[in-house]
């Protein structure tokens, strides 16, 4: 005999393939004898599931590999302790951690994926740049996974599971090492070697390759990994979407020569054109600057959203698009003439250089020519300015007034002749191509309106260059002309990068001396190789390429794109469940039955990935907490099911309700599923 405190007590005993639930409802302070021996009689090598805290073993009966405790006679349980564990199966979300809700956003604090992740459970920051993935977190990354293997597989491609640790001599062979560059994390071990924990994996998969593939006749190579990196992030923001620690997904691939590489580069463009179009979120494909990882061409991928970092201009006319990053003249520029106009009133800009010798003086209207009819001012296209001069550091808020400061620093006093004075300071003078000539000549130095425009004329005197080409100084805006097409159908969004491809040539296997052998006189199906410039006497570079998909970002980045502000949107392919199945008390029993026949697979129609909130929470709470967590479908059994039996049926993405019949049900969510 026990005594129970309590309502509703669930008790399930089982072996593999059989289980028995007694249910036992009673008042407070009842005392009721419980069926112990009648179920031991049905399975009589029983194991219980208790979570529960009774007064005489209370640590016994929490202990998880404590099975088979059975409740002995005066155990008090209490059930406010008790969650009812079903293993049936089915997927309820009773079985899975979601520990979602119970945080509100501070007064006036921005809502964004970060905080939206972590209120709906997915994530929680274990240190500034490091993350922890919850259960539902890590459904997501496994789906991106599980779909980025099949992608890497059709394309022909091997996965590898390359070490965290790389050394700097590595780094140091492709030129790519600095001793004081603050991204690395460096570690030493006990005997004083320094280790990299790997922020890219290009020296590394490049000295493994080298070293066991050795004839033409072993290529190409397409060796892929989803391994986590990590690079000292200055300021780590905005959730996983600019960490310390991420994951990512890498493909190297090695050929004989450039024109075999660039057909590589197009089947992986295409793969990747499969990859994003199977997770239906709008994806935009632009010409891209390749920074420190190098090559001659690559492109870049990105979903559009508010939050992102990465500036992208989209002709809606041609479909050109590129990273700011990447400026006009180095993609194509429209032939620019000079104005003869006055077009005032104008603005300048300074930038000054590392070693503080050079000021950058720009000088472009306020506001575009009358025919453009667009009336916002002008902003200075930066990237286009440290093109020209990549030696300026934009970083510093004042170069006007540091350039003077350090010059003023930096005179030789008189009373001290032998004192070595630096490089004379430079000032270039560069202009919007609306800007006229005249104007030009009379304010490359001076400046009325500029109170240190004295002093910068002293210390310049006549020592100042005109950059003499016309240039368009303006940062691209809507509306303005495409370089590509002509067009005034310019758009300006801001984006997150997710992937990025690059054909690298020999960047890497040149300064690594990564060759293989080829020899013209056998026999075989490498049409092309003639053409390639031999290193030595019979061997050859590799030709690589290296693309990336940032895992971990994505996660962020697609949170963030399509949320609204109900919660998350995920898209089919990254949701953790796709369907979600609520029902009232009376309608559980109807809910299995459902989750039965989705996740069946039929002739011509997939298993659905559905889940059941079994949850013991109020239906309302239920009901917001789907939308919080973003799954693309919600199946809703209320209070009005019993009367019509019609399944009332939530779809987050584009926000329809319908009811549907149970007959029409499967077919139904099928053909939902098939468009987010």
């Amino acid at each position: 005999m026990s005594r129970v405190i309590g309502r509703t007590l669930r008790i399930v005993a089982a072996t593999p393939g059989i289980a028995v639930c007694a249910w036992t409802k009673v008042l407070a302070g009842e005392t009721l004898s419980l069926p112990w021996e009648k179920v031991a009689l049905v399975v009589p090598e029983c194991c219980w599931w208790f979570e529960c805290q009774s007064s005489s073993r209370s640590e016994e009966c929490r202990r998880p590999n404590n099975n088979h405790y059975r409740p002995q006679d005066h155990d008090e349980i209490s059930t406010a302790f008790v969650r009812s564990v079903h293993d049936d199966g089915r997927a309820r979300l009773t079985r899975i951690w979601v520990p979602s809700g119970g945080i509100t956003p501070a007064v006036g604090a921005v809502d964004d994926a970060a905080s939206r992740l972590v209120r709906a459970g997915f994530v929680r920051q274990a240190h500034s740049g490091f993350f922890h993935l919850l259960p539902l977190g890590l459904r997501v990354q496994e789906k991106l996974e599980r779909l980025i293997d099949e992608h890497m597989r059709k394309l022909g491609a091997s996965k590898v599971s390359l070490s965290t640790f790389s050394s700097p001599q590595l780094w140091k062979k492709s030129g790519r090492y600095k001793k004081d560059n603050p991204d690395f994390f460096q570690l030493p071990d006990r005997k004083g070697a320094t280790f990299l924990l790997s922020p890219t994996h290009e020296e590394e998969i490049t000295a493994l390759v080298s070293g066991i593939v050795k004839s033409y006749k072993q290529l190409p190579v397409l060796l892929y990994q989803i391994s986590r990196k990590y690079r000292d992030e200055p300021r780590p923001r905005q959730g996983l979407l600019r960490t310390r620690e991420f994951l990512m997904k890498d493909l190297y691939t090695f050929d004989a020569d450039e024109r075999k590489s660039f057909d590589t580069y197009q089947k992986v463009r295409k793969a990747y054109d499969n990859f994003f179009s199977e997770l239906r979120i709008p994806i935009l494909v632009a010409r891209a600057d390749s920074g420190d990882i190098g090559g001659h061409l690559n492109h870049e991928y990105h979903i559009a959203t508010a939050s992102g970092e990465d500036t992208i201009i989209s002709c809606t006319s041609c479909n050109f698009a590129y990273n700011e990053e990447l400026t006009p003249t180095t993609i194509q520029s429209p032939k620019l003439e000079r104005s003869a106009e006055d077009l005032g009133p104008y603005r300048t800009w300074f930038g000054i250089s590392k070693d503080r010798s050079h000021l950058v003086k720009a000088i472009l209207p306020r506001l575009p020519s009358p025919r453009e009819h667009v009336e916002k001012e002008l902003q200075v296209n930066t990237s286009m300015i440290r093109s020209r001069y990549p030696d300026l550091d934009l970083s510093i808020e004042r170069p006007l007034h540091t350039f003077l400061d350090y010059w003023m620093a930096e005179q030789p006093s008189e009373s001290d002749p032998d004192s070595h004075a630096p490089s004379l300071p430079r000032l270039t003078v560069i202009s919007d191509y609306r800007v006229s000539e005249e104007f030009i000549r009379r304010r490359g130095v001076d400046d009325p309106n500029n109170t240190s425009s004295a002093a910068l004329s002293e210390i310049i005197g006549p020592r100042w260059l005109k950059d003499t080409t016309a240039l368009d100084l303006a940062r691209p805006r809507n509306g303005s002309e495409c370089s590509n097409c002509g067009e005034r159908s310019l758009k300006v969004q801001q984006a997150v990068e997710l992937g990025h491809t690059f054909n690298l040539g020999q960047r890497y296997s040149k300064p690594m001396n990564a060759t293989f052998t080829y020899n013209p006189n056998e026999q075989s199906d490498a049409k092309g190789l003639e053409n390639m410039s031999p290193s030595r006497a019979g061997r050859h570079y590799f030709s690589m390429g290296c693309h990336g998909i940032g895992i971990s970002r994505m996660i962020a980045a697609v949170a963030d794109a399509l949320a609204d502000e109900r919660g998350l949107i995920w898209p089919r392919a990254m949701a953790p469940y796709e369907v979600v199945i609520l029902a009232t008390e009376e309608h559980t029993a109807v809910a299995e039955k459902i989750w039965d026949m989705l996740t069946e697979q039929q002739k011509g129609l997939a298993a659905v990935d559905a889940v059941l909130d079994d949850r013991e929470k109020s239906f309302g709470w239920k009901l917001k907490d789907a939308d919080l967590l973003g799954f693309p479908v919600v199946i809703v059994l209320g209070s009005t099911f019993g009367n019509s039996e019609l399944c009332e049926v939530l779809v987050r993405r584009p926000g329809t309700r319908e009811k549907v019949s149970m007959t029409n049900l499967r077919n139904y969510i099928t053909s939902r599923l098939a468009k987010v």
